[in-house]
């Protein structure tokens, strides 16, 4: 399966790449299973201007210093405006160990559907 990041389980960098892509609707119940966490990974000012209810905010930046923090959820939900910096936390949660990630096309709230589920 292709998207903007390559294959689901791509090389970048030297580096696999391992996330599951989801559709829409499946990403929309996953939002609101509390096994499951939903990480903005944009600035805390873009978040406070518009985010997905439900939605945690960790500038990828700051990803790091969660390292055991979310082991324990079953899905790891990722997004930000475009799909950059959700590529690049998919890259630091991956080194950290952790596959159980998510994203619905491009990883991008630019693109999310569901008007309904954003909360200014």
């Amino acid at each position: 399966m292709f998207n903007f990041f390559g294959v689901r389980k791509s090389r970048h960098a030297n580096r696999n790449l391992i996330y599951n892509l989801v559709s829409y609707e499946k990403v929309r119940d996953m939002i609101y299973d509390s096994d499951n966490i939903l990480i903005d990974v944009r600035s805390p000012n873009e978040y406070n201007i518009l985010h997905v209810i439900n939605a945690v905010n960790i500038p990828v930046s700051k990803l790091r210093f969660c390292e055991n923090e979310y082991k324990e959820k079953k899905a790891i939900i990722l997004y930000c405006s475009s799909g950059i910096r959700t590529k690049e936390a998919i890259m630091i949660l991956n080194s950290m160990g952790y596959t159980n990630l998510y994203i619905w096309e491009y990883g991008s709230l630019s693109n999310f559907p569901y008007k309904d589920m954003l909360k200014i």
